[in-house]
């Protein structure tokens, strides 16, 4: 697998779950990354200064990708610094809520799905015109198991909204070559430490002895997508189990 020369995007990269992870693996894979962030400006710090510190190259952009503006700040930054934006992960979304249907709150309802889908509609409409010209573009969103899905009523349909409207845009993208793609895990881990990051990342001895589903995991089927092994592929739904039945 190989991104090499290629200019990602990927939000909500400095966490210590699946975006950081997806953020340093596609380094790996030799793309630039944009590490964005909203309020962890030290976490997204290590990231960058690790990455390049290894001899990849990375920036650091806080803005919120709940919101039109966010968005715009984030690609405007990562054109600005890369001048384009060939593959582009959207990671966090709905917030917790695990409410009994009888007493839920719809007006949270309501927040997890527009933070579920807008960042998409809003750095899809920025990016594929980009896309569109060079005939080459990777979109990958993180959605939900198809069969596990949580107690949080309002997450489960703002997870279901979200890989919808990414289903319902592959068929136009693929005609221009771009991939839609989604990524659909169940629980997954955070890890303990940016130290354990990377050493799945690298394919360390934890990583070989793993027991249940590592955010790395969902970062070496996202750079798949994202190289050119995965040009043929869009449209698709990838789940990840939780764990190895034994």
């Amino acid at each position: 697998m190989s991104s090499k020369n290629k200019v990602a995007v990927v939000t909500g990269s400095a966490g210590q779950g699946m975006g950081r992870s997806i953020a340093l693996t596609l380094v790996r894979e030799g793309a630039s990354v944009v590490v964005n962030y909203l309020n962890s400006k030290d976490r997204a710090k290590e990231v960058v200064e690790y990455i390049e510190g290894n001899g990849g190259n990375a920036i650091a952009v806080q803005a919120n990708v709940f919101v039109k503006d966010g968005c715009e700040k984030l690609i405007d930054v990562a054109f600005k610094q890369y001048e384009k934006v060939d593959i582009c992960v959207i990671n966090p979304g709905a917030g917790w809520h695990p409410e009994p249907l009888d007493v839920f709150d719809p007006v949270l309802a309501l927040e997890d799905l527009i933070q579920e889908i807008a960042p998409f509609f809003h750095l899809m409409r920025l990016l594929l015109p980009g896309m569109y010209e060079r005939k080459w573009g990777r979109l990958v969103g993180i959605t939900l198991h198809p069969v596990q899905s949580s107690p949080a009523y309002s997450y489960n349909v703002g997870k279901a909204a979200r890989l919808q409207a990414m289903h319902l845009a592959y068929e136009e993208a693929w005609e221009q070559g771009v991939t839609i793609n989604a990524i659909a895990p169940g629980p997954v881990s955070h890890f303990e430490n940016f130290k354990q990051a990377i050493a799945h990342c690298n394919h360390e001895k934890e990583w070989l002895e793993r027991k249940d589903v590592s955010p790395q995991d969902i970062a070496e089927g996202i750079a798949f997508l994202c190289s050119e092994s995965g040009s043929y592929i869009s449209g698709s739904i990838i789940p990840f189990m939780f764990h190895k039945k034994m």
